[in-house]
């Protein structure tokens, strides 16, 4: 079984860079290359365990925050992620540490070094700035978010967003009923005892503007 390494950058020469980079690097693999994180999604369950790296921009149109990370480590749980992004500070890449990701890569950095990055992921090393260790208080909140359905992280963005029950159900195609369920459930998984706590405590894994630059 040929493995695949997947690009996820809605930038297209920087993803063209990246695929034919890593193409002309590492014969032995196929490499897909998508634009969004609904595209990904898509990719992931059409070819599963086959896609054994995903490299993951942290800014995409149709995501906010880490939640195309979340949802991808649901959908390819053995999976090796890496995020690539030209953030550096120290907040966010603890954050990611933290929720398990396997490497950050910068954009500033040169394709070449990008690309020697895959090998190493693929040889079980973990790829980061020195000196970043992961946020315990984030270990633990990626431990209960994590438990969330793809269902309740959809909503779980949506309360985040400012959403009420009755848009989200619309938007969602449930009934207000489900949505109240769905938050109850959550809620229970995040060990919080309302949806202002929920959404305080999500908002900086979930919203760009809560991720520092």
């Amino acid at each position: 079984m040929r493995w695949i390494v997947l690009i996820v950058d809605d930038h297209p020469l920087v993803g063209q860079a990246f695929e034919l980079s890593i193409q002309a690097a590492y014969p032995h693999l196929d490499v897909g290359r998508v634009t969004s994180a609904t595209e990904a999604d898509a990719y992931v369950r059409l070819h599963g365990p086959r896609v054994k790296l995903i490299m993951l921009d942290l800014m995409l149109p149709d995501a906010e925050g880490f939640s195309a990370l979340l949802r991808l480590q649901q959908l390819l749980p053995d999976g090796k992620i890496a995020m690539v992004s030209s953030r550096t500070d120290q907040h966010t890449l603890s954050m990611a540490r933290a929720f398990g990701v396997d490497a950050w890569l910068s954009k500033c950095e040169p394709v070449e070094t990008l690309v020697n990055a895959v090998g190493a992921i693929l040889r079980g090393e973990t790829v980061f700035p020195e000196n970043v260790d992961p946020d315990p208080e984030s270990v633990d909140f990626h431990r209960r978010i994590a438990t969330l359905s793809g269902a309740q992280l959809r909503i779980m963005r949506a309360l985040v967003d400012g959403k009420l029950n009755k848009q989200i159900a619309g938007d969602m195609n449930l009934t207000e009923g489900t949505v109240k369920q769905h938050v109850s459930a959550i809620l229970k998984k995040l060990k919080v005892n309302n949806r202002s706590q929920a959404i305080l405590a999500a908002a900086p894994v979930l919203r760009n503007d809560q991720i520092r630059s």
